[in-house]
């Protein structure tokens, strides 16, 4: 039997592993970076040119031997996880971290030298590849000239090189310096090495994750507020927090899988930075320590080792910070709505081991996490952590607001502004005092003013999600109506059926025989027990008819959707798995806008309504077809939505707006207010009814801002 292996051309190599493999010439350089680090060396010299970029690092080198069986095998690394000499976690395992020079450049020549022997020489231009010695004087290590490059390099692409190095390298091992056009530009340092309280942030949220006990500390160290508010506070600290969390009942997952996977995921550990700027007008009201906190300068970087990945390194929402505070609006001051922190409000990092944490996985190009069940895990507890220092902080922001509330519910009376609207002439009357407190007494309304403003805004955006959570439970509940319905006319089936079965087999004289220790050795054979099971689902069943179950998933509340027609058809498709008699065909017409203000849970409710009506006004026929189309006109998005089926009632047809109106139905057994809800959720956002026909089908033309 002939053994065979796999050829692959260099150039495709390059074009694989280099060109198509990493997303960005910085990310290429970062890699190069890493690979000084990994050699031992206590620096690395980055000098970038107009036609050439040079990588210098003082490391361990390659003799011959080394380019021949390690360098010119792809995905073969000679890199254990430690360097037993500098101590160092290495952050290279598989071998192809080489090929980032093939997305810099079209030309390549690689000098290195070990301690012992001479200098080698490779050189390739991705089609072939060659190796030499020479006898040239060189220090130990590896110097990397890279030509006929692929991008430009202009000073504005270097400082981008220098922010990007300055995020995702932590180490304190290596030095790494960049020069552009033969001049030193800076020394890469960590955007967290000068971090200081006050300064860069106001709160610290200290995270640590123990596998072995899957708990969760949650530490909290805070100069947010004035001494103060200890008075308004009680027990609860202003400074200081700390509590700890047991992952497996905190995280709603399926507890079995979930212990298995938290026990599995390792230890890490964790650090966030919350900052306010811009609250020079509310440092008095809520006491704030500080007025002049520069605002977050990164994302949430996460670091394996000393080194970020890539797409994690501080400029992507990974968390989903933002979509967390769009589902829950709520001003920290609400009583009962949850605040969430915001994008710009929080930065840091979080610290995962190559070892300990061996099941969160890099991808194969070393550019990103493998998203399985220990990465969504493992993102549940940060994003917990972070939701208990939103907790935390809100219960301070509460307490310090209830008297903020107890002052503006006082008339407090205007001495001078009385006078002046009394008689505004007297105005001229007034002494340099009068008048001085009379601007002072204007200025004041003017704050209240502006403070009563901000509280509606944030009082409607919060009745405005409350509004969309009632919609949703109203649809949810009318489609769970519509299903008990159709359960209830089974009635008799569900409360009889093990009662007729168990009757019908002892009549023909099986049912002894069933219930014998030879039929029902195995459960999966023993029908008296399979049928007393489904008696006990018949009976939940009929508790669900009686008691309707009504459900909300929170998932449903992003606050923009991404493609209306999948949306659409998202929604088409989970009635269809009810009702496999529906067919849906929808068409849109003109160029569909880049960003929705829609959200899922408002087009659910529009569609979820529309096809409950057309369900339950046709419940006899055996196929319906229902028609969408959309066309966007630049503001609004234009629905026409028609079914084919018996249309509108007789009493609607004069009159079809009709049956928008709260609690109108044709049916002995309808609600009226699935229409009613509709219309009430265009009117919501800027949208509304054209016209409804209901002689051939039922056809309805509406519209929203999109």
């Amino acid at each position: 039997m002939e053994k065979l292996k796999f050829t692959i051309e260099d150039a495709q190599i390059a074009e694989l592993l280099g060109r198509q493999n990493y997303n960005s010439k910085e990310a290429a350089i970062f890699e190069l970076v890493k690979n000084c680090y990994d050699s031992g060396s206590p620096m690395c010299n980055i000098y970038i040119e107009k036609n050439e970029i040079l990588i210098e690092d003082f490391g361990c080198g390659m003799n011959q031997d080394d380019i021949r069986t390690h360098w010119m095998h792809v995905g073969k690394s000679i890199k254990g996880d430690q360097d037993v000499f500098k101590d160092r976690i290495l952050s290279g395992s598989k071998g192809v971290g080489r090929f980032a020079l093939a997305r810099l450049g079209n030309f390549v020549t690689v000098k290195s030298k070990t301690i012992k022997e001479g200098l080698v020489i490779w050189k390739t231009n991705w089609e072939e590849s060659t190796l030499s010695t020479s006898q040239q004087n060189s220090n130990q290590g590896t110097t990397i000239k890279i030509n006929g490059l692929r991008d430009l390099w202009n000073k504005k692409d270097v400082e981008k090189l220098k922010d990007f190095l300055s995020r995702v390298i932590k180490s304190n091992q290596m030095d790494t310096f960049i020069y552009h056009e033969g001049e030193l530009l800076c020394k890469v340092e960590n955007i967290f090495s000068e971090n200081n309280i006050g300064e860069h942030y106001v709160s610290k949220i200290i995270l640590s994750y123990t596998s072995s006990d899957t708990s969760l500390k949650v530490e909290i160290e805070s100069d947010e507020f004035k001494a103060e508010v200890r008075d308004l506070l009680g027990d609860f600290s202003e400074k200081y927090y700390l509590n700890n969390y047991d992952m497996v009942e905190e995280l709603n997952k399926n507890v079995d899988e979930l212990y298995d996977t938290l026990k599995s995921l390792g230890d890490f550990n964790a650090e966030f930075y919350f900052t306010l700027s811009s609250i020079s007008a509310d440092s008095k009201k809520f006491k704030y320590n500080y007025s002049n906190v520069l605002p977050a300068s990164t994302g949430i970087i996460l670091y394996r080792n000393d080194f970020s990945i890539v797409s994690f390194d501080g400029q992507k929402d990974w968390l989903d910070i933002a979509s967390r505070a769009r589902k829950s609006p709520a001003a920290a001051t609400h009583q009962t709505g949850s605040w969430r922190v915001r994008n710009n409000q929080i930065y840091g990092m979080i610290n995962i081991d190559k070892k300990i944490n061996i099941n969160i996985k890099d991808l194969s190009n070393r550019q990103g996490l493998e998203e399985d069940k220990y990465y969504e895990v493992f993102r549940s507890i940060i994003q917990f952590g972070i939701s208990r220092f939103e907790r935390y902080r809100q219960s301070i922001i509460r307490k310090i607001d209830k008297p903020n509330k107890v002052e503006q519910s006082i008339n407090v009376e205007k001495e001078h502004v009385k006078t002046f609207l009394k008689s505004p002439s007297n105005v001229i009357k007034m002494s340099n005092n009068e008048l001085t407190s009379l601007a002072a007494e204007i200025k004041e309304i003017q704050r209240d003013a502006k403070e009563q403003s901000k509280a509606r805004v944030e009082s409607e955006k919060q009745h405005k999600y409350d509004v969309r959570i009632l919609n949703v439970l109203a649809t949810q509940g009318l489609r769970a109506s519509a299903i008990g319905h159709e359960l209830y006319n089974k009635r008799s089936a569900l409360v009889n059926g093990y009662k007729d079965i168990v009757e019908a087999l002892e009549e023909y004289g099986m049912w002894e025989l069933l219930n014998s220790e030879e039929y029902t050795e195995f459960d999966y054979k023993n029908v008296p027990g399979i049928l007393k099971e489904l008696e006990d689902v018949n009976v939940k069943l009929i508790t669900f008819i009686d008691v309707i179950l009504k459900k909300i998933e929170k998932q449903k509340f992003n606050s923009k959707i991404d493609s209306i027609e999948t949306t659409i058809n998202q929604i088409s498709d989970s009635w269809k798995s009810q009702y496999n008699w529906l067919e849906f065909r929808l068409e849109i017409q003109g160029e569909m806008p880049s960003k929705y203000k829609l959200s899922k849970d408002v087009i659910e409710v529009i569609f979820d309504n529309l096809i409950l009506n057309s369900i339950q006004h046709n419940e006899m026929r055996h196929h319906m077809l229902i028609k969408l189309n959309v066309e966007y006109d630049g503001i609004y998005l234009k629905f026409n939505y028609a079914d084919e089926g018996k249309g509108l009632k007789g009493k609607y047809l004069k009159d079809p707006m009709r049956i928008l109106e709260v609690h109108e139905s044709s049916r002995d057994d309808g609600h009226g207010l699935g229409m009613w809800i509709l219309n009430n959720t265009l009117n919501m956002y800027s949208g509304e009814v054209k016209g409804i026909k209901g002689d051939n089908g039922f056809e309805i033309d509406f519209y929203i801002k999109g």
